[in-house]
């Protein structure tokens, strides 16, 4: 029991204190999360608005690792809302930042490290949360120097070593943190490759100075990279359970593995079934359940495919690759970081499927805690469905059927009713006809008619008046609808779709459509008796 047994019970206590800080931490940031997303709910209320700003929500996705969702559900007992636009352009404009960096990172690109000489960086593993090195090379705003970068500056580290996972293979860069014993604190915002070997730490100094030379502790995310490490173990999982579902022809087309998610392009030549889902659902499960080993071994490339292993799309190999093993069921190169045992994924929930190009589709899944979020969120739904029916969750599915079946015969009458009531109303809108320009014109105000009503009272009319133009409208709840015809013979004079192009703007909205038949809608019905008389001087303009 002597020898390295003391050392192996000493690294194991370190590394378990090292992850109980990173749990601490993770707490931490959670709550400063929540307390952000209080104070802008406050500030919310005080302007009046019923909107949470897109840029806060975005900050609260990027910083503190709030999904979108979680948000709106947070939001959602405030009844307030996202400003989902501002969102998305904030995420665009990530997107773009996040290209830029790649193409830095494949195109070795950006300006020369020189201060490397012949040493390399060393990426420690996948299962090291914490490092400590030398600081080898720094960029100041993309410029090398050797320090000191000081508070507020965006840096780039290079280290002699790095527990720091560098985006390749679909999964994204790490994020976590290097600091000093001196005081000096980097975040690290993004985790890139420059000329596919040098492991760049992409960040800003938040506190103190960072020079060439100094001894750095280097933490990664450690909640952020086990969520990506589920993901991207379960997408080796779903690759081979795709393949023997749907046949060999499937290979991996393109992926993205980061905390929240996992998705996995593959050529297929048609869109997976809801049952070859439900059954490369069920295989890749029935893997988790099995806890199978997940080996790592390094041997040569040709040997390697030799051994059956596959290749990912869009990675490049040299001589020698890493082959990861998991139990019987799956044999792929990859150099990401994955699960010590399959168990460890918890559980994997597709959450969609869709084709992306031609012979291309997209399977999307989340495991772990996300997945056991996403089963809670459809709970949630499925309960709320039930209250809302006044039924048993059970019962819920047989009673929405009987309402749907009844709200199906409820609309069959109306439509019923509204013809009827369409046939007879013909008969009195008839005296508002006038001849303008030797043309019988038809404008007129009707109740009670919604879109499809209109549209059989247009063609009850269009029989009646034979030559004409026919310009309805009708007020729908608070909104404004138009229609005009114009029978063929006067096609060549008179545009349907111009007309509605201008009685539109008088009710608040737009529209158009062919030269013998268009509707608009507005939002001011008010206006409608204006709309209706302004078609007659539209005609006689001989618009």
């Amino acid at each position: 029991m002597g020898g390295a047994f003391p050392r192996i019970v000493e690294e194991h206590t370190r590394v378990k204190d090292v992850v109980r800080g990173e749990e601490e931490k993770f707490a931490q940031t959670l709550d400063r999360g929540l307390a952000l997303l209080a104070g802008e709910i406050e500030a919310t209320r005080k302007r009046k608005s019923t909107t949470l700003s897109g840029e806060v929500a975005f900050r609260l996705y990027d910083t503190f690792g709030f999904p979108l969702d979680l948000t709106e559900d947070i939001l959602a007992g405030e009844e307030l809302v996202v400003d989902k636009p501002a969102f998305e352009r904030a995420m665009d404009v990530q997107r773009e930042r996040a290209r830029g960096a790649q193409k830095f990172a494949d195109a070795g690109g950006g300006p020369e490290i020189t201060g490397l000489g012949e040493r390399v960086p060393r990426f420690v593993g996948g299962r090291t949360p914490v490092w400590e090195s030398e600081v080898l090379a720094l960029l100041e705003d993309g410029k090398e120097t050797r320090g000191p970068v000081r508070e507020g500056a965006q840096v780039d580290v290079v280290t002699a070593e790095t527990p720091f996972y560098a985006e390749s293979g679909g999964q994204v860069g790490d994020r976590g943190e290097i600091t000093t014993d001196a005081g000096t604190r980097i975040e690290v915002l993004d985790t890139q490759k420059v000329g596919g070997k040098v492991v760049v730490h992409r960040g800003v100094v938040r506190q103190g100075a960072i020079e060439v030379g100094q001894r750095v502790r280097l933490a990664i995310d450690a909640a952020r990279r086990e969520a990506s490490r589920l993901n991207h173990s379960a997408t080796h999982l779903a690759h081979a359970a795709l393949r023997r579902r749907l046949g060999t022809h499937v290979k991996q087309a393109g992926s993205l593995v980061d905390p929240t998610k996992l998705r996995f392009d593959f050529s297929h030549h048609k869109p997976v079934s809801p049952e070859e889902l439900r059954a490369v659902e069920d295989d890749v499960n029935m893997q988790i359940r099995a806890n199978a080993e997940v080996t790592v071994e390094e041997m040569k490339y040709d040997d390697a495919l030799k051994a059956g292993a596959l290749a990912f799309f869009g990675d490049k190999y040299g001589d020698r690759v890493m082959v990861v093993r998991m139990g019987d069921f799956s044999v792929e190169l990859c150099g990401g970081t994955h699960v010590a045992r399959t168990g460890d994924i918890g559980v994997f929930k597709v959450d969609g499927e869709s084709g992306v190009a031609a012979g291309v589709r997209r399977l999307e899944a989340v495991t772990g805690a996300g997945a056991l979020d996403e089963i809670r969120r459809h709970e949630a739904t499925l309960a709320d469905i039930a209250q809302l029916l006044r039924a048993g969750e059970q019962d819920a599915k047989g009673k929405l059927e009987k309402l749907l079946a009844q709200s199906r015969e409820l609309e069959r009458r109306v439509q019923e009713l509204q013809g009827k009531l369409a046939g007879g109303a013909t008969k009195d809108v008839m005296a508002d006809a006038r001849q303008v320009n030797g043309v019988t014109v038809l404008a007129t105000k009707v109740e009670g008619l919604d879109d499809k009503g209109l549209r059989d009272m247009a063609d009850r009319l269009r029989d009646r008046v034979q030559s004409g133009v026919i310009v309805l409208a009708a007020q729908q709840g608070e909104k404004a609808s138009l229609l005009a015809v114009v029978t063929k013979d006067l096609v060549g004079r008179y545009h349907a779709g111009n007309i509605i192009k201008e009685l539109a703007p008088i009710v608040g909205g737009g529209g158009g459509g062919r030269p013998d038949f268009a509707q608009a809608g507005g939002k001011d019905p008010s206006k409608l008796d204006a709309a209706v008389e302004r078609a007659y001087a539209i005609v006689e303009a001989g618009k």
